[in-house]
């Protein structure tokens, strides 16, 4: 048996060791490709072989990130993907072209004859032309479902039938039943499990219908299917997990198993309807890939260690937290598999139950149409005489309160939280209305993760310190050897191959303990615990990329890095044509500014919803005078909240801003400002619900809080000073009456 390719043995063998290809050309194919058997046995690189076979005959390796639209324009797909290759540029006389065989004549002479062109041929490997037809040529797909299964090979999957009510399909027999979506649906999921895809996306676009793959936690487009076919395609989903499918203007949820040669898989499926029709999304849970253990988290041992003494304790409630897709639940279900055991008696209660968790776990699905909410099924569960406790998500305070009463009669309570870090978590909780002095006394330790990437062992190559971002420089050692991906048949071409997860934990101690019940904020509860000796989620990062499991590019993608002088909001860096701060907190000094001249005729061209009454010079701080204060300037309106700033830093106020109410809050427990210049008109959280939280907390029950607001009726100011609004600025607003009034509160409010 030969390859497709066979010639190439004669340009490689040189390359290789006596005897090396013989095992590879007994065991050929006529349809198989040499080249990229050779690439996947790790016999030579890639590189190497287009080097070797561009100096044999003569031609340049191509760049494929120079083809134009005019060329692809100019060659059919079907002319393209039949003979490999790739249209790159084309011209009255010329059309360039990247192809893994220059001895194709026959495709040479197609393309001219189809194109009436002169053919000038440069060199690609096959596995990248294939990549880069499915992008190039991707979203111009056309064709009915028997067109796009042509090729496609049968598939091992059946699915699994499940104990649930008989559902009246008659409606969806003709449209949904037929063999070719039957098959589709198949091939889709088949592909997806063996793809080692964690979600299946199927959005309805105006043309096509999208399928996407999300691997190793980013998204990458599978197959673009004909639109016509997309409702039938839709309906068979949801046939198979029990949904409702004359049903397409409401979201539904189902679950669904099916079984991929001996292997059961569970599927979620969720639908959302969209404007161009429904979109579906299908979450594979895939038991026999995603190991339940500890052990397999890759976890350094030092962290494993200390997640396993925070599961000795016998009551009290751990939190793990981060944002959707983190690996929470699963990290919450190898700890329940770490301390399982015949003589306890474990129950969790979930939306939705992810994984089976095996004998002797009761696990419950909430249903909020039935009245089983978490909070409900957390006060049964408590009647069942548990040990420990698993709470799938904390979403509000009910819920909150009844875990935390549990942990004080003791049982041991494990849940979820959204939070950026471990610190946060405090406050956030606080901020929910939870008594901060029960909290300490039960919250036993907090654990914020985030996934990520794992370099392809097989085709990583090191980085030079000098292509470092200079932002991240200062953190890695010079002596380090760092890794970049590059993308081979190993990793589908991504550099990436696998996750791996990162950690922060927060182990309770005496004195995280008191400061919690004094409502200490987050970043004095973060100073603490890395005395104590916490690692930050950029700090666990940076150690993966330093002994080579990840890139630098991935550790910017997942953390932040810390900016100097507790300056960190929300992942923005501050701006290089802004002075930075010294120091922390209030005693930060800034450097001299420039003084800001006529102030308001710049702002009018800028703003309508501001005018700067004021006319002339803007009075400054004299260099090295230093910061007056610190303002916290909450404003959703970008323009608006920059002349503001840039008014306040002319005055020597050291400015920090929040866009919302939910980051007016992040912002407080960061930098503790000295005066906060509120808007009433926020998203999500208005001015009004933030007013009245920080009057509520101790902290901040006296800290001067200016309303600045355009809604300047009388009604608005007499309810702002009712909440305990130190004052009420109405826009437009004077510069100078601004500045003034705002140093009367901060001298009301000093000794």
């Amino acid at each position: 048996m030969t390859y497709n390719d066979d010639w190439l043995a004669a340009i490689i063998s040189p390359l290789l060791s006596e005897g090396a290809l013989e095992p590879l050309r007994a065991e050929g194919d006529m349809k198989g490709s040499l080249w990229e058997r050779v690439i996947d046995m790790r016999l030579l690189p890639e590189a190497e072989i287009l080097a070797a076979l561009s100096a044999r005959c003569r031609l340049p390796v191509a760049d494929l990130s120079a083809a134009t639209q005019a060329a692809l324009d100019a060659v059919p797909e079907s002319l393209a993907r039949r003979h490999l290759l790739i249209p790159l540029q084309v011209s009255d006389a010329l059309l360039e072209v990247a192809t893994s065989n220059p001895f194709d004549i026959g495709a040479e002479q197609s393309l001219a004859f189809a194109t009436g062109r002169e053919v000038r041929v440069s060199l690609a490997s096959p596995p990248r032309i294939r990549a880069k037809l499915d992008e190039l040529y991707g979203k111009e797909r056309r064709g009915s479902v028997a067109e796009l299964l042509v090729g496609m090979e049968n598939v091992d999957l059946t699915a699994i039938e499940e104990d649930v009510e008989d559902l009246d399909v008659a409606a969806v027999e003709v449209e949904a039943s037929s063999r070719p979506i039957i098959k589709l649906v198949d091939v889709l999921l088949h592909d997806g499990i063996t793809s080692r895809a964690s979600d299946i996306h199927i959005e309805s676009a105006e043309a096509a219908v999208l399928v996407r793959y999300r691997i190793d936690g980013v998204l990458r487009q599978a197959m673009t299917i004909p639109r016509k076919a997309g409702i039938p395609l839709i309906s068979r989903i949801k046939i198979m997990s029990g949904l409702d499918i004359a049903d397409r203007l409401r979201p539904q949820d189902g679950r669904a198993r099916v079984s991929v040669g001996e292997a059961p898989i569970d599927l979620r499926i969720s639908t959302l309807p969209a404007q161009h029709g429904e979109k579906v999304v299908i979450r594979i849970l895939n038991t026999q890939q995603t190991m339940l253990s500890l052990d397999s988290l890759g976890l350094y041992e030092d962290d494993r260690d200390v997640i396993k003494q925070l599961l000795t304790n016998k009551e009290g409630v751990i939190l793990c937290t981060g944002p959707t897709g983190s690996g929470k639940t699963t990290t919450l279900y190898a700890c329940i598999k770490q301390i399982q055991a015949e003589g306890i008696n474990i129950v969790t209660v979930e939306d939705p139950v992810e994984y089976r968790l095996g004998k002797n776990i009761v696990q419950v699905q909430t249903n909020e149409k039935a009245g089983l909410t978490f909070s409900t099924a957390l006060r049964s569960i408590l009647r069942q005489d548990p040990d420990i406790v698993l709470v799938g998500e904390i979403r509000d305070l009910e819920t909150m309160q009844i875990a935390i009463q549990a942990s004080l009669t003791g049982h041991l309570v494990l849940s979820t939280l959204h939070t950026n870090d471990a610190p946060s978590t405090v406050t956030r909780l606080v901020d929910m209305g939870l008594e901060a002095f029960k909290l300490g006394a039960s919250l036993r330790g907090v654990v914020a993760q985030r996934l990520m990437r794992r370099l392809c062992p097989v085709c990583r190559t090191p980085m030079a310190h000098a292509d470092l971002p200079a932002r991240i420089q200062p953190f890695i050692p010079k002596k380090a050897t760092l890794w970049k991906p590059v993308g081979c048949g190993q990793c589908t071409q991504t550099g990436y191959r696998g996750r791996f997860s990162i950690v922060e934990i927060l182990v309770m101690s005496v004195e995280l303990e008191r400061l919690v019940g004094a409502n200490a904020m987050a970043n004095e509860l973060a100073e603490a615990a890395q005395s104590e000796g916490m690692r930050t989620l950029f700090d666990c990062a940076i150690r993966h990329a330093i002994e080579g499991d990840t890139s630098v590019d991935e550790v910017l993608r997942v953390t932040d890095i810390p900016l100097e002088g507790q300056a960190r909001t929300r992942g923005l860096a501050l701006p290089q044509n802004r002075p930075r701060p010294k120091g922390k907190g209030r005693s930060a000094v800034r450097e001299p500014v420039e003084p800001v001249v006529e102030l308001a005729e710049s702002t009018d061209q800028l703003l309508e919803d501001i005018e700067l009454v004021d006319e002339g010079h803007v009075e400054t701080n004299a260099p090295g005078e230093g910061t007056k204060a610190t303002v916290l300037l909450v404003e959703d309106e970008d323009q608006l909240r920059r002349v503001m700033r840039d008014l306040l830093e002319a005055e020597g106020y050291l400015i920090f801003e929040a866009r919302d109410g939910s980051e007016a809050f992040e912002q407080m427990d960061r930098h503790n400002p000295d005066i906060v210049l509120l808007d009433l008109n926020l998203p999500n959280v208005d001015g009004f619900t933030v007013l009245t939280q920080l009057r509520s907390r101790t902290q901040t029950a006296d800290l001067p809080i200016l309303v600045v607001s355009a809604r300047g009726d009388e009604d608005n100011e007499v309810r702002s000073l009712r909440l305990g609004a130190t004052d009420f600025i109405s826009k437009p607003f004077r510069p100078r009456a601004l500045a003034a009034r705002i140093e009367i509160a901060l001298q009301r409010r000093r000794p």
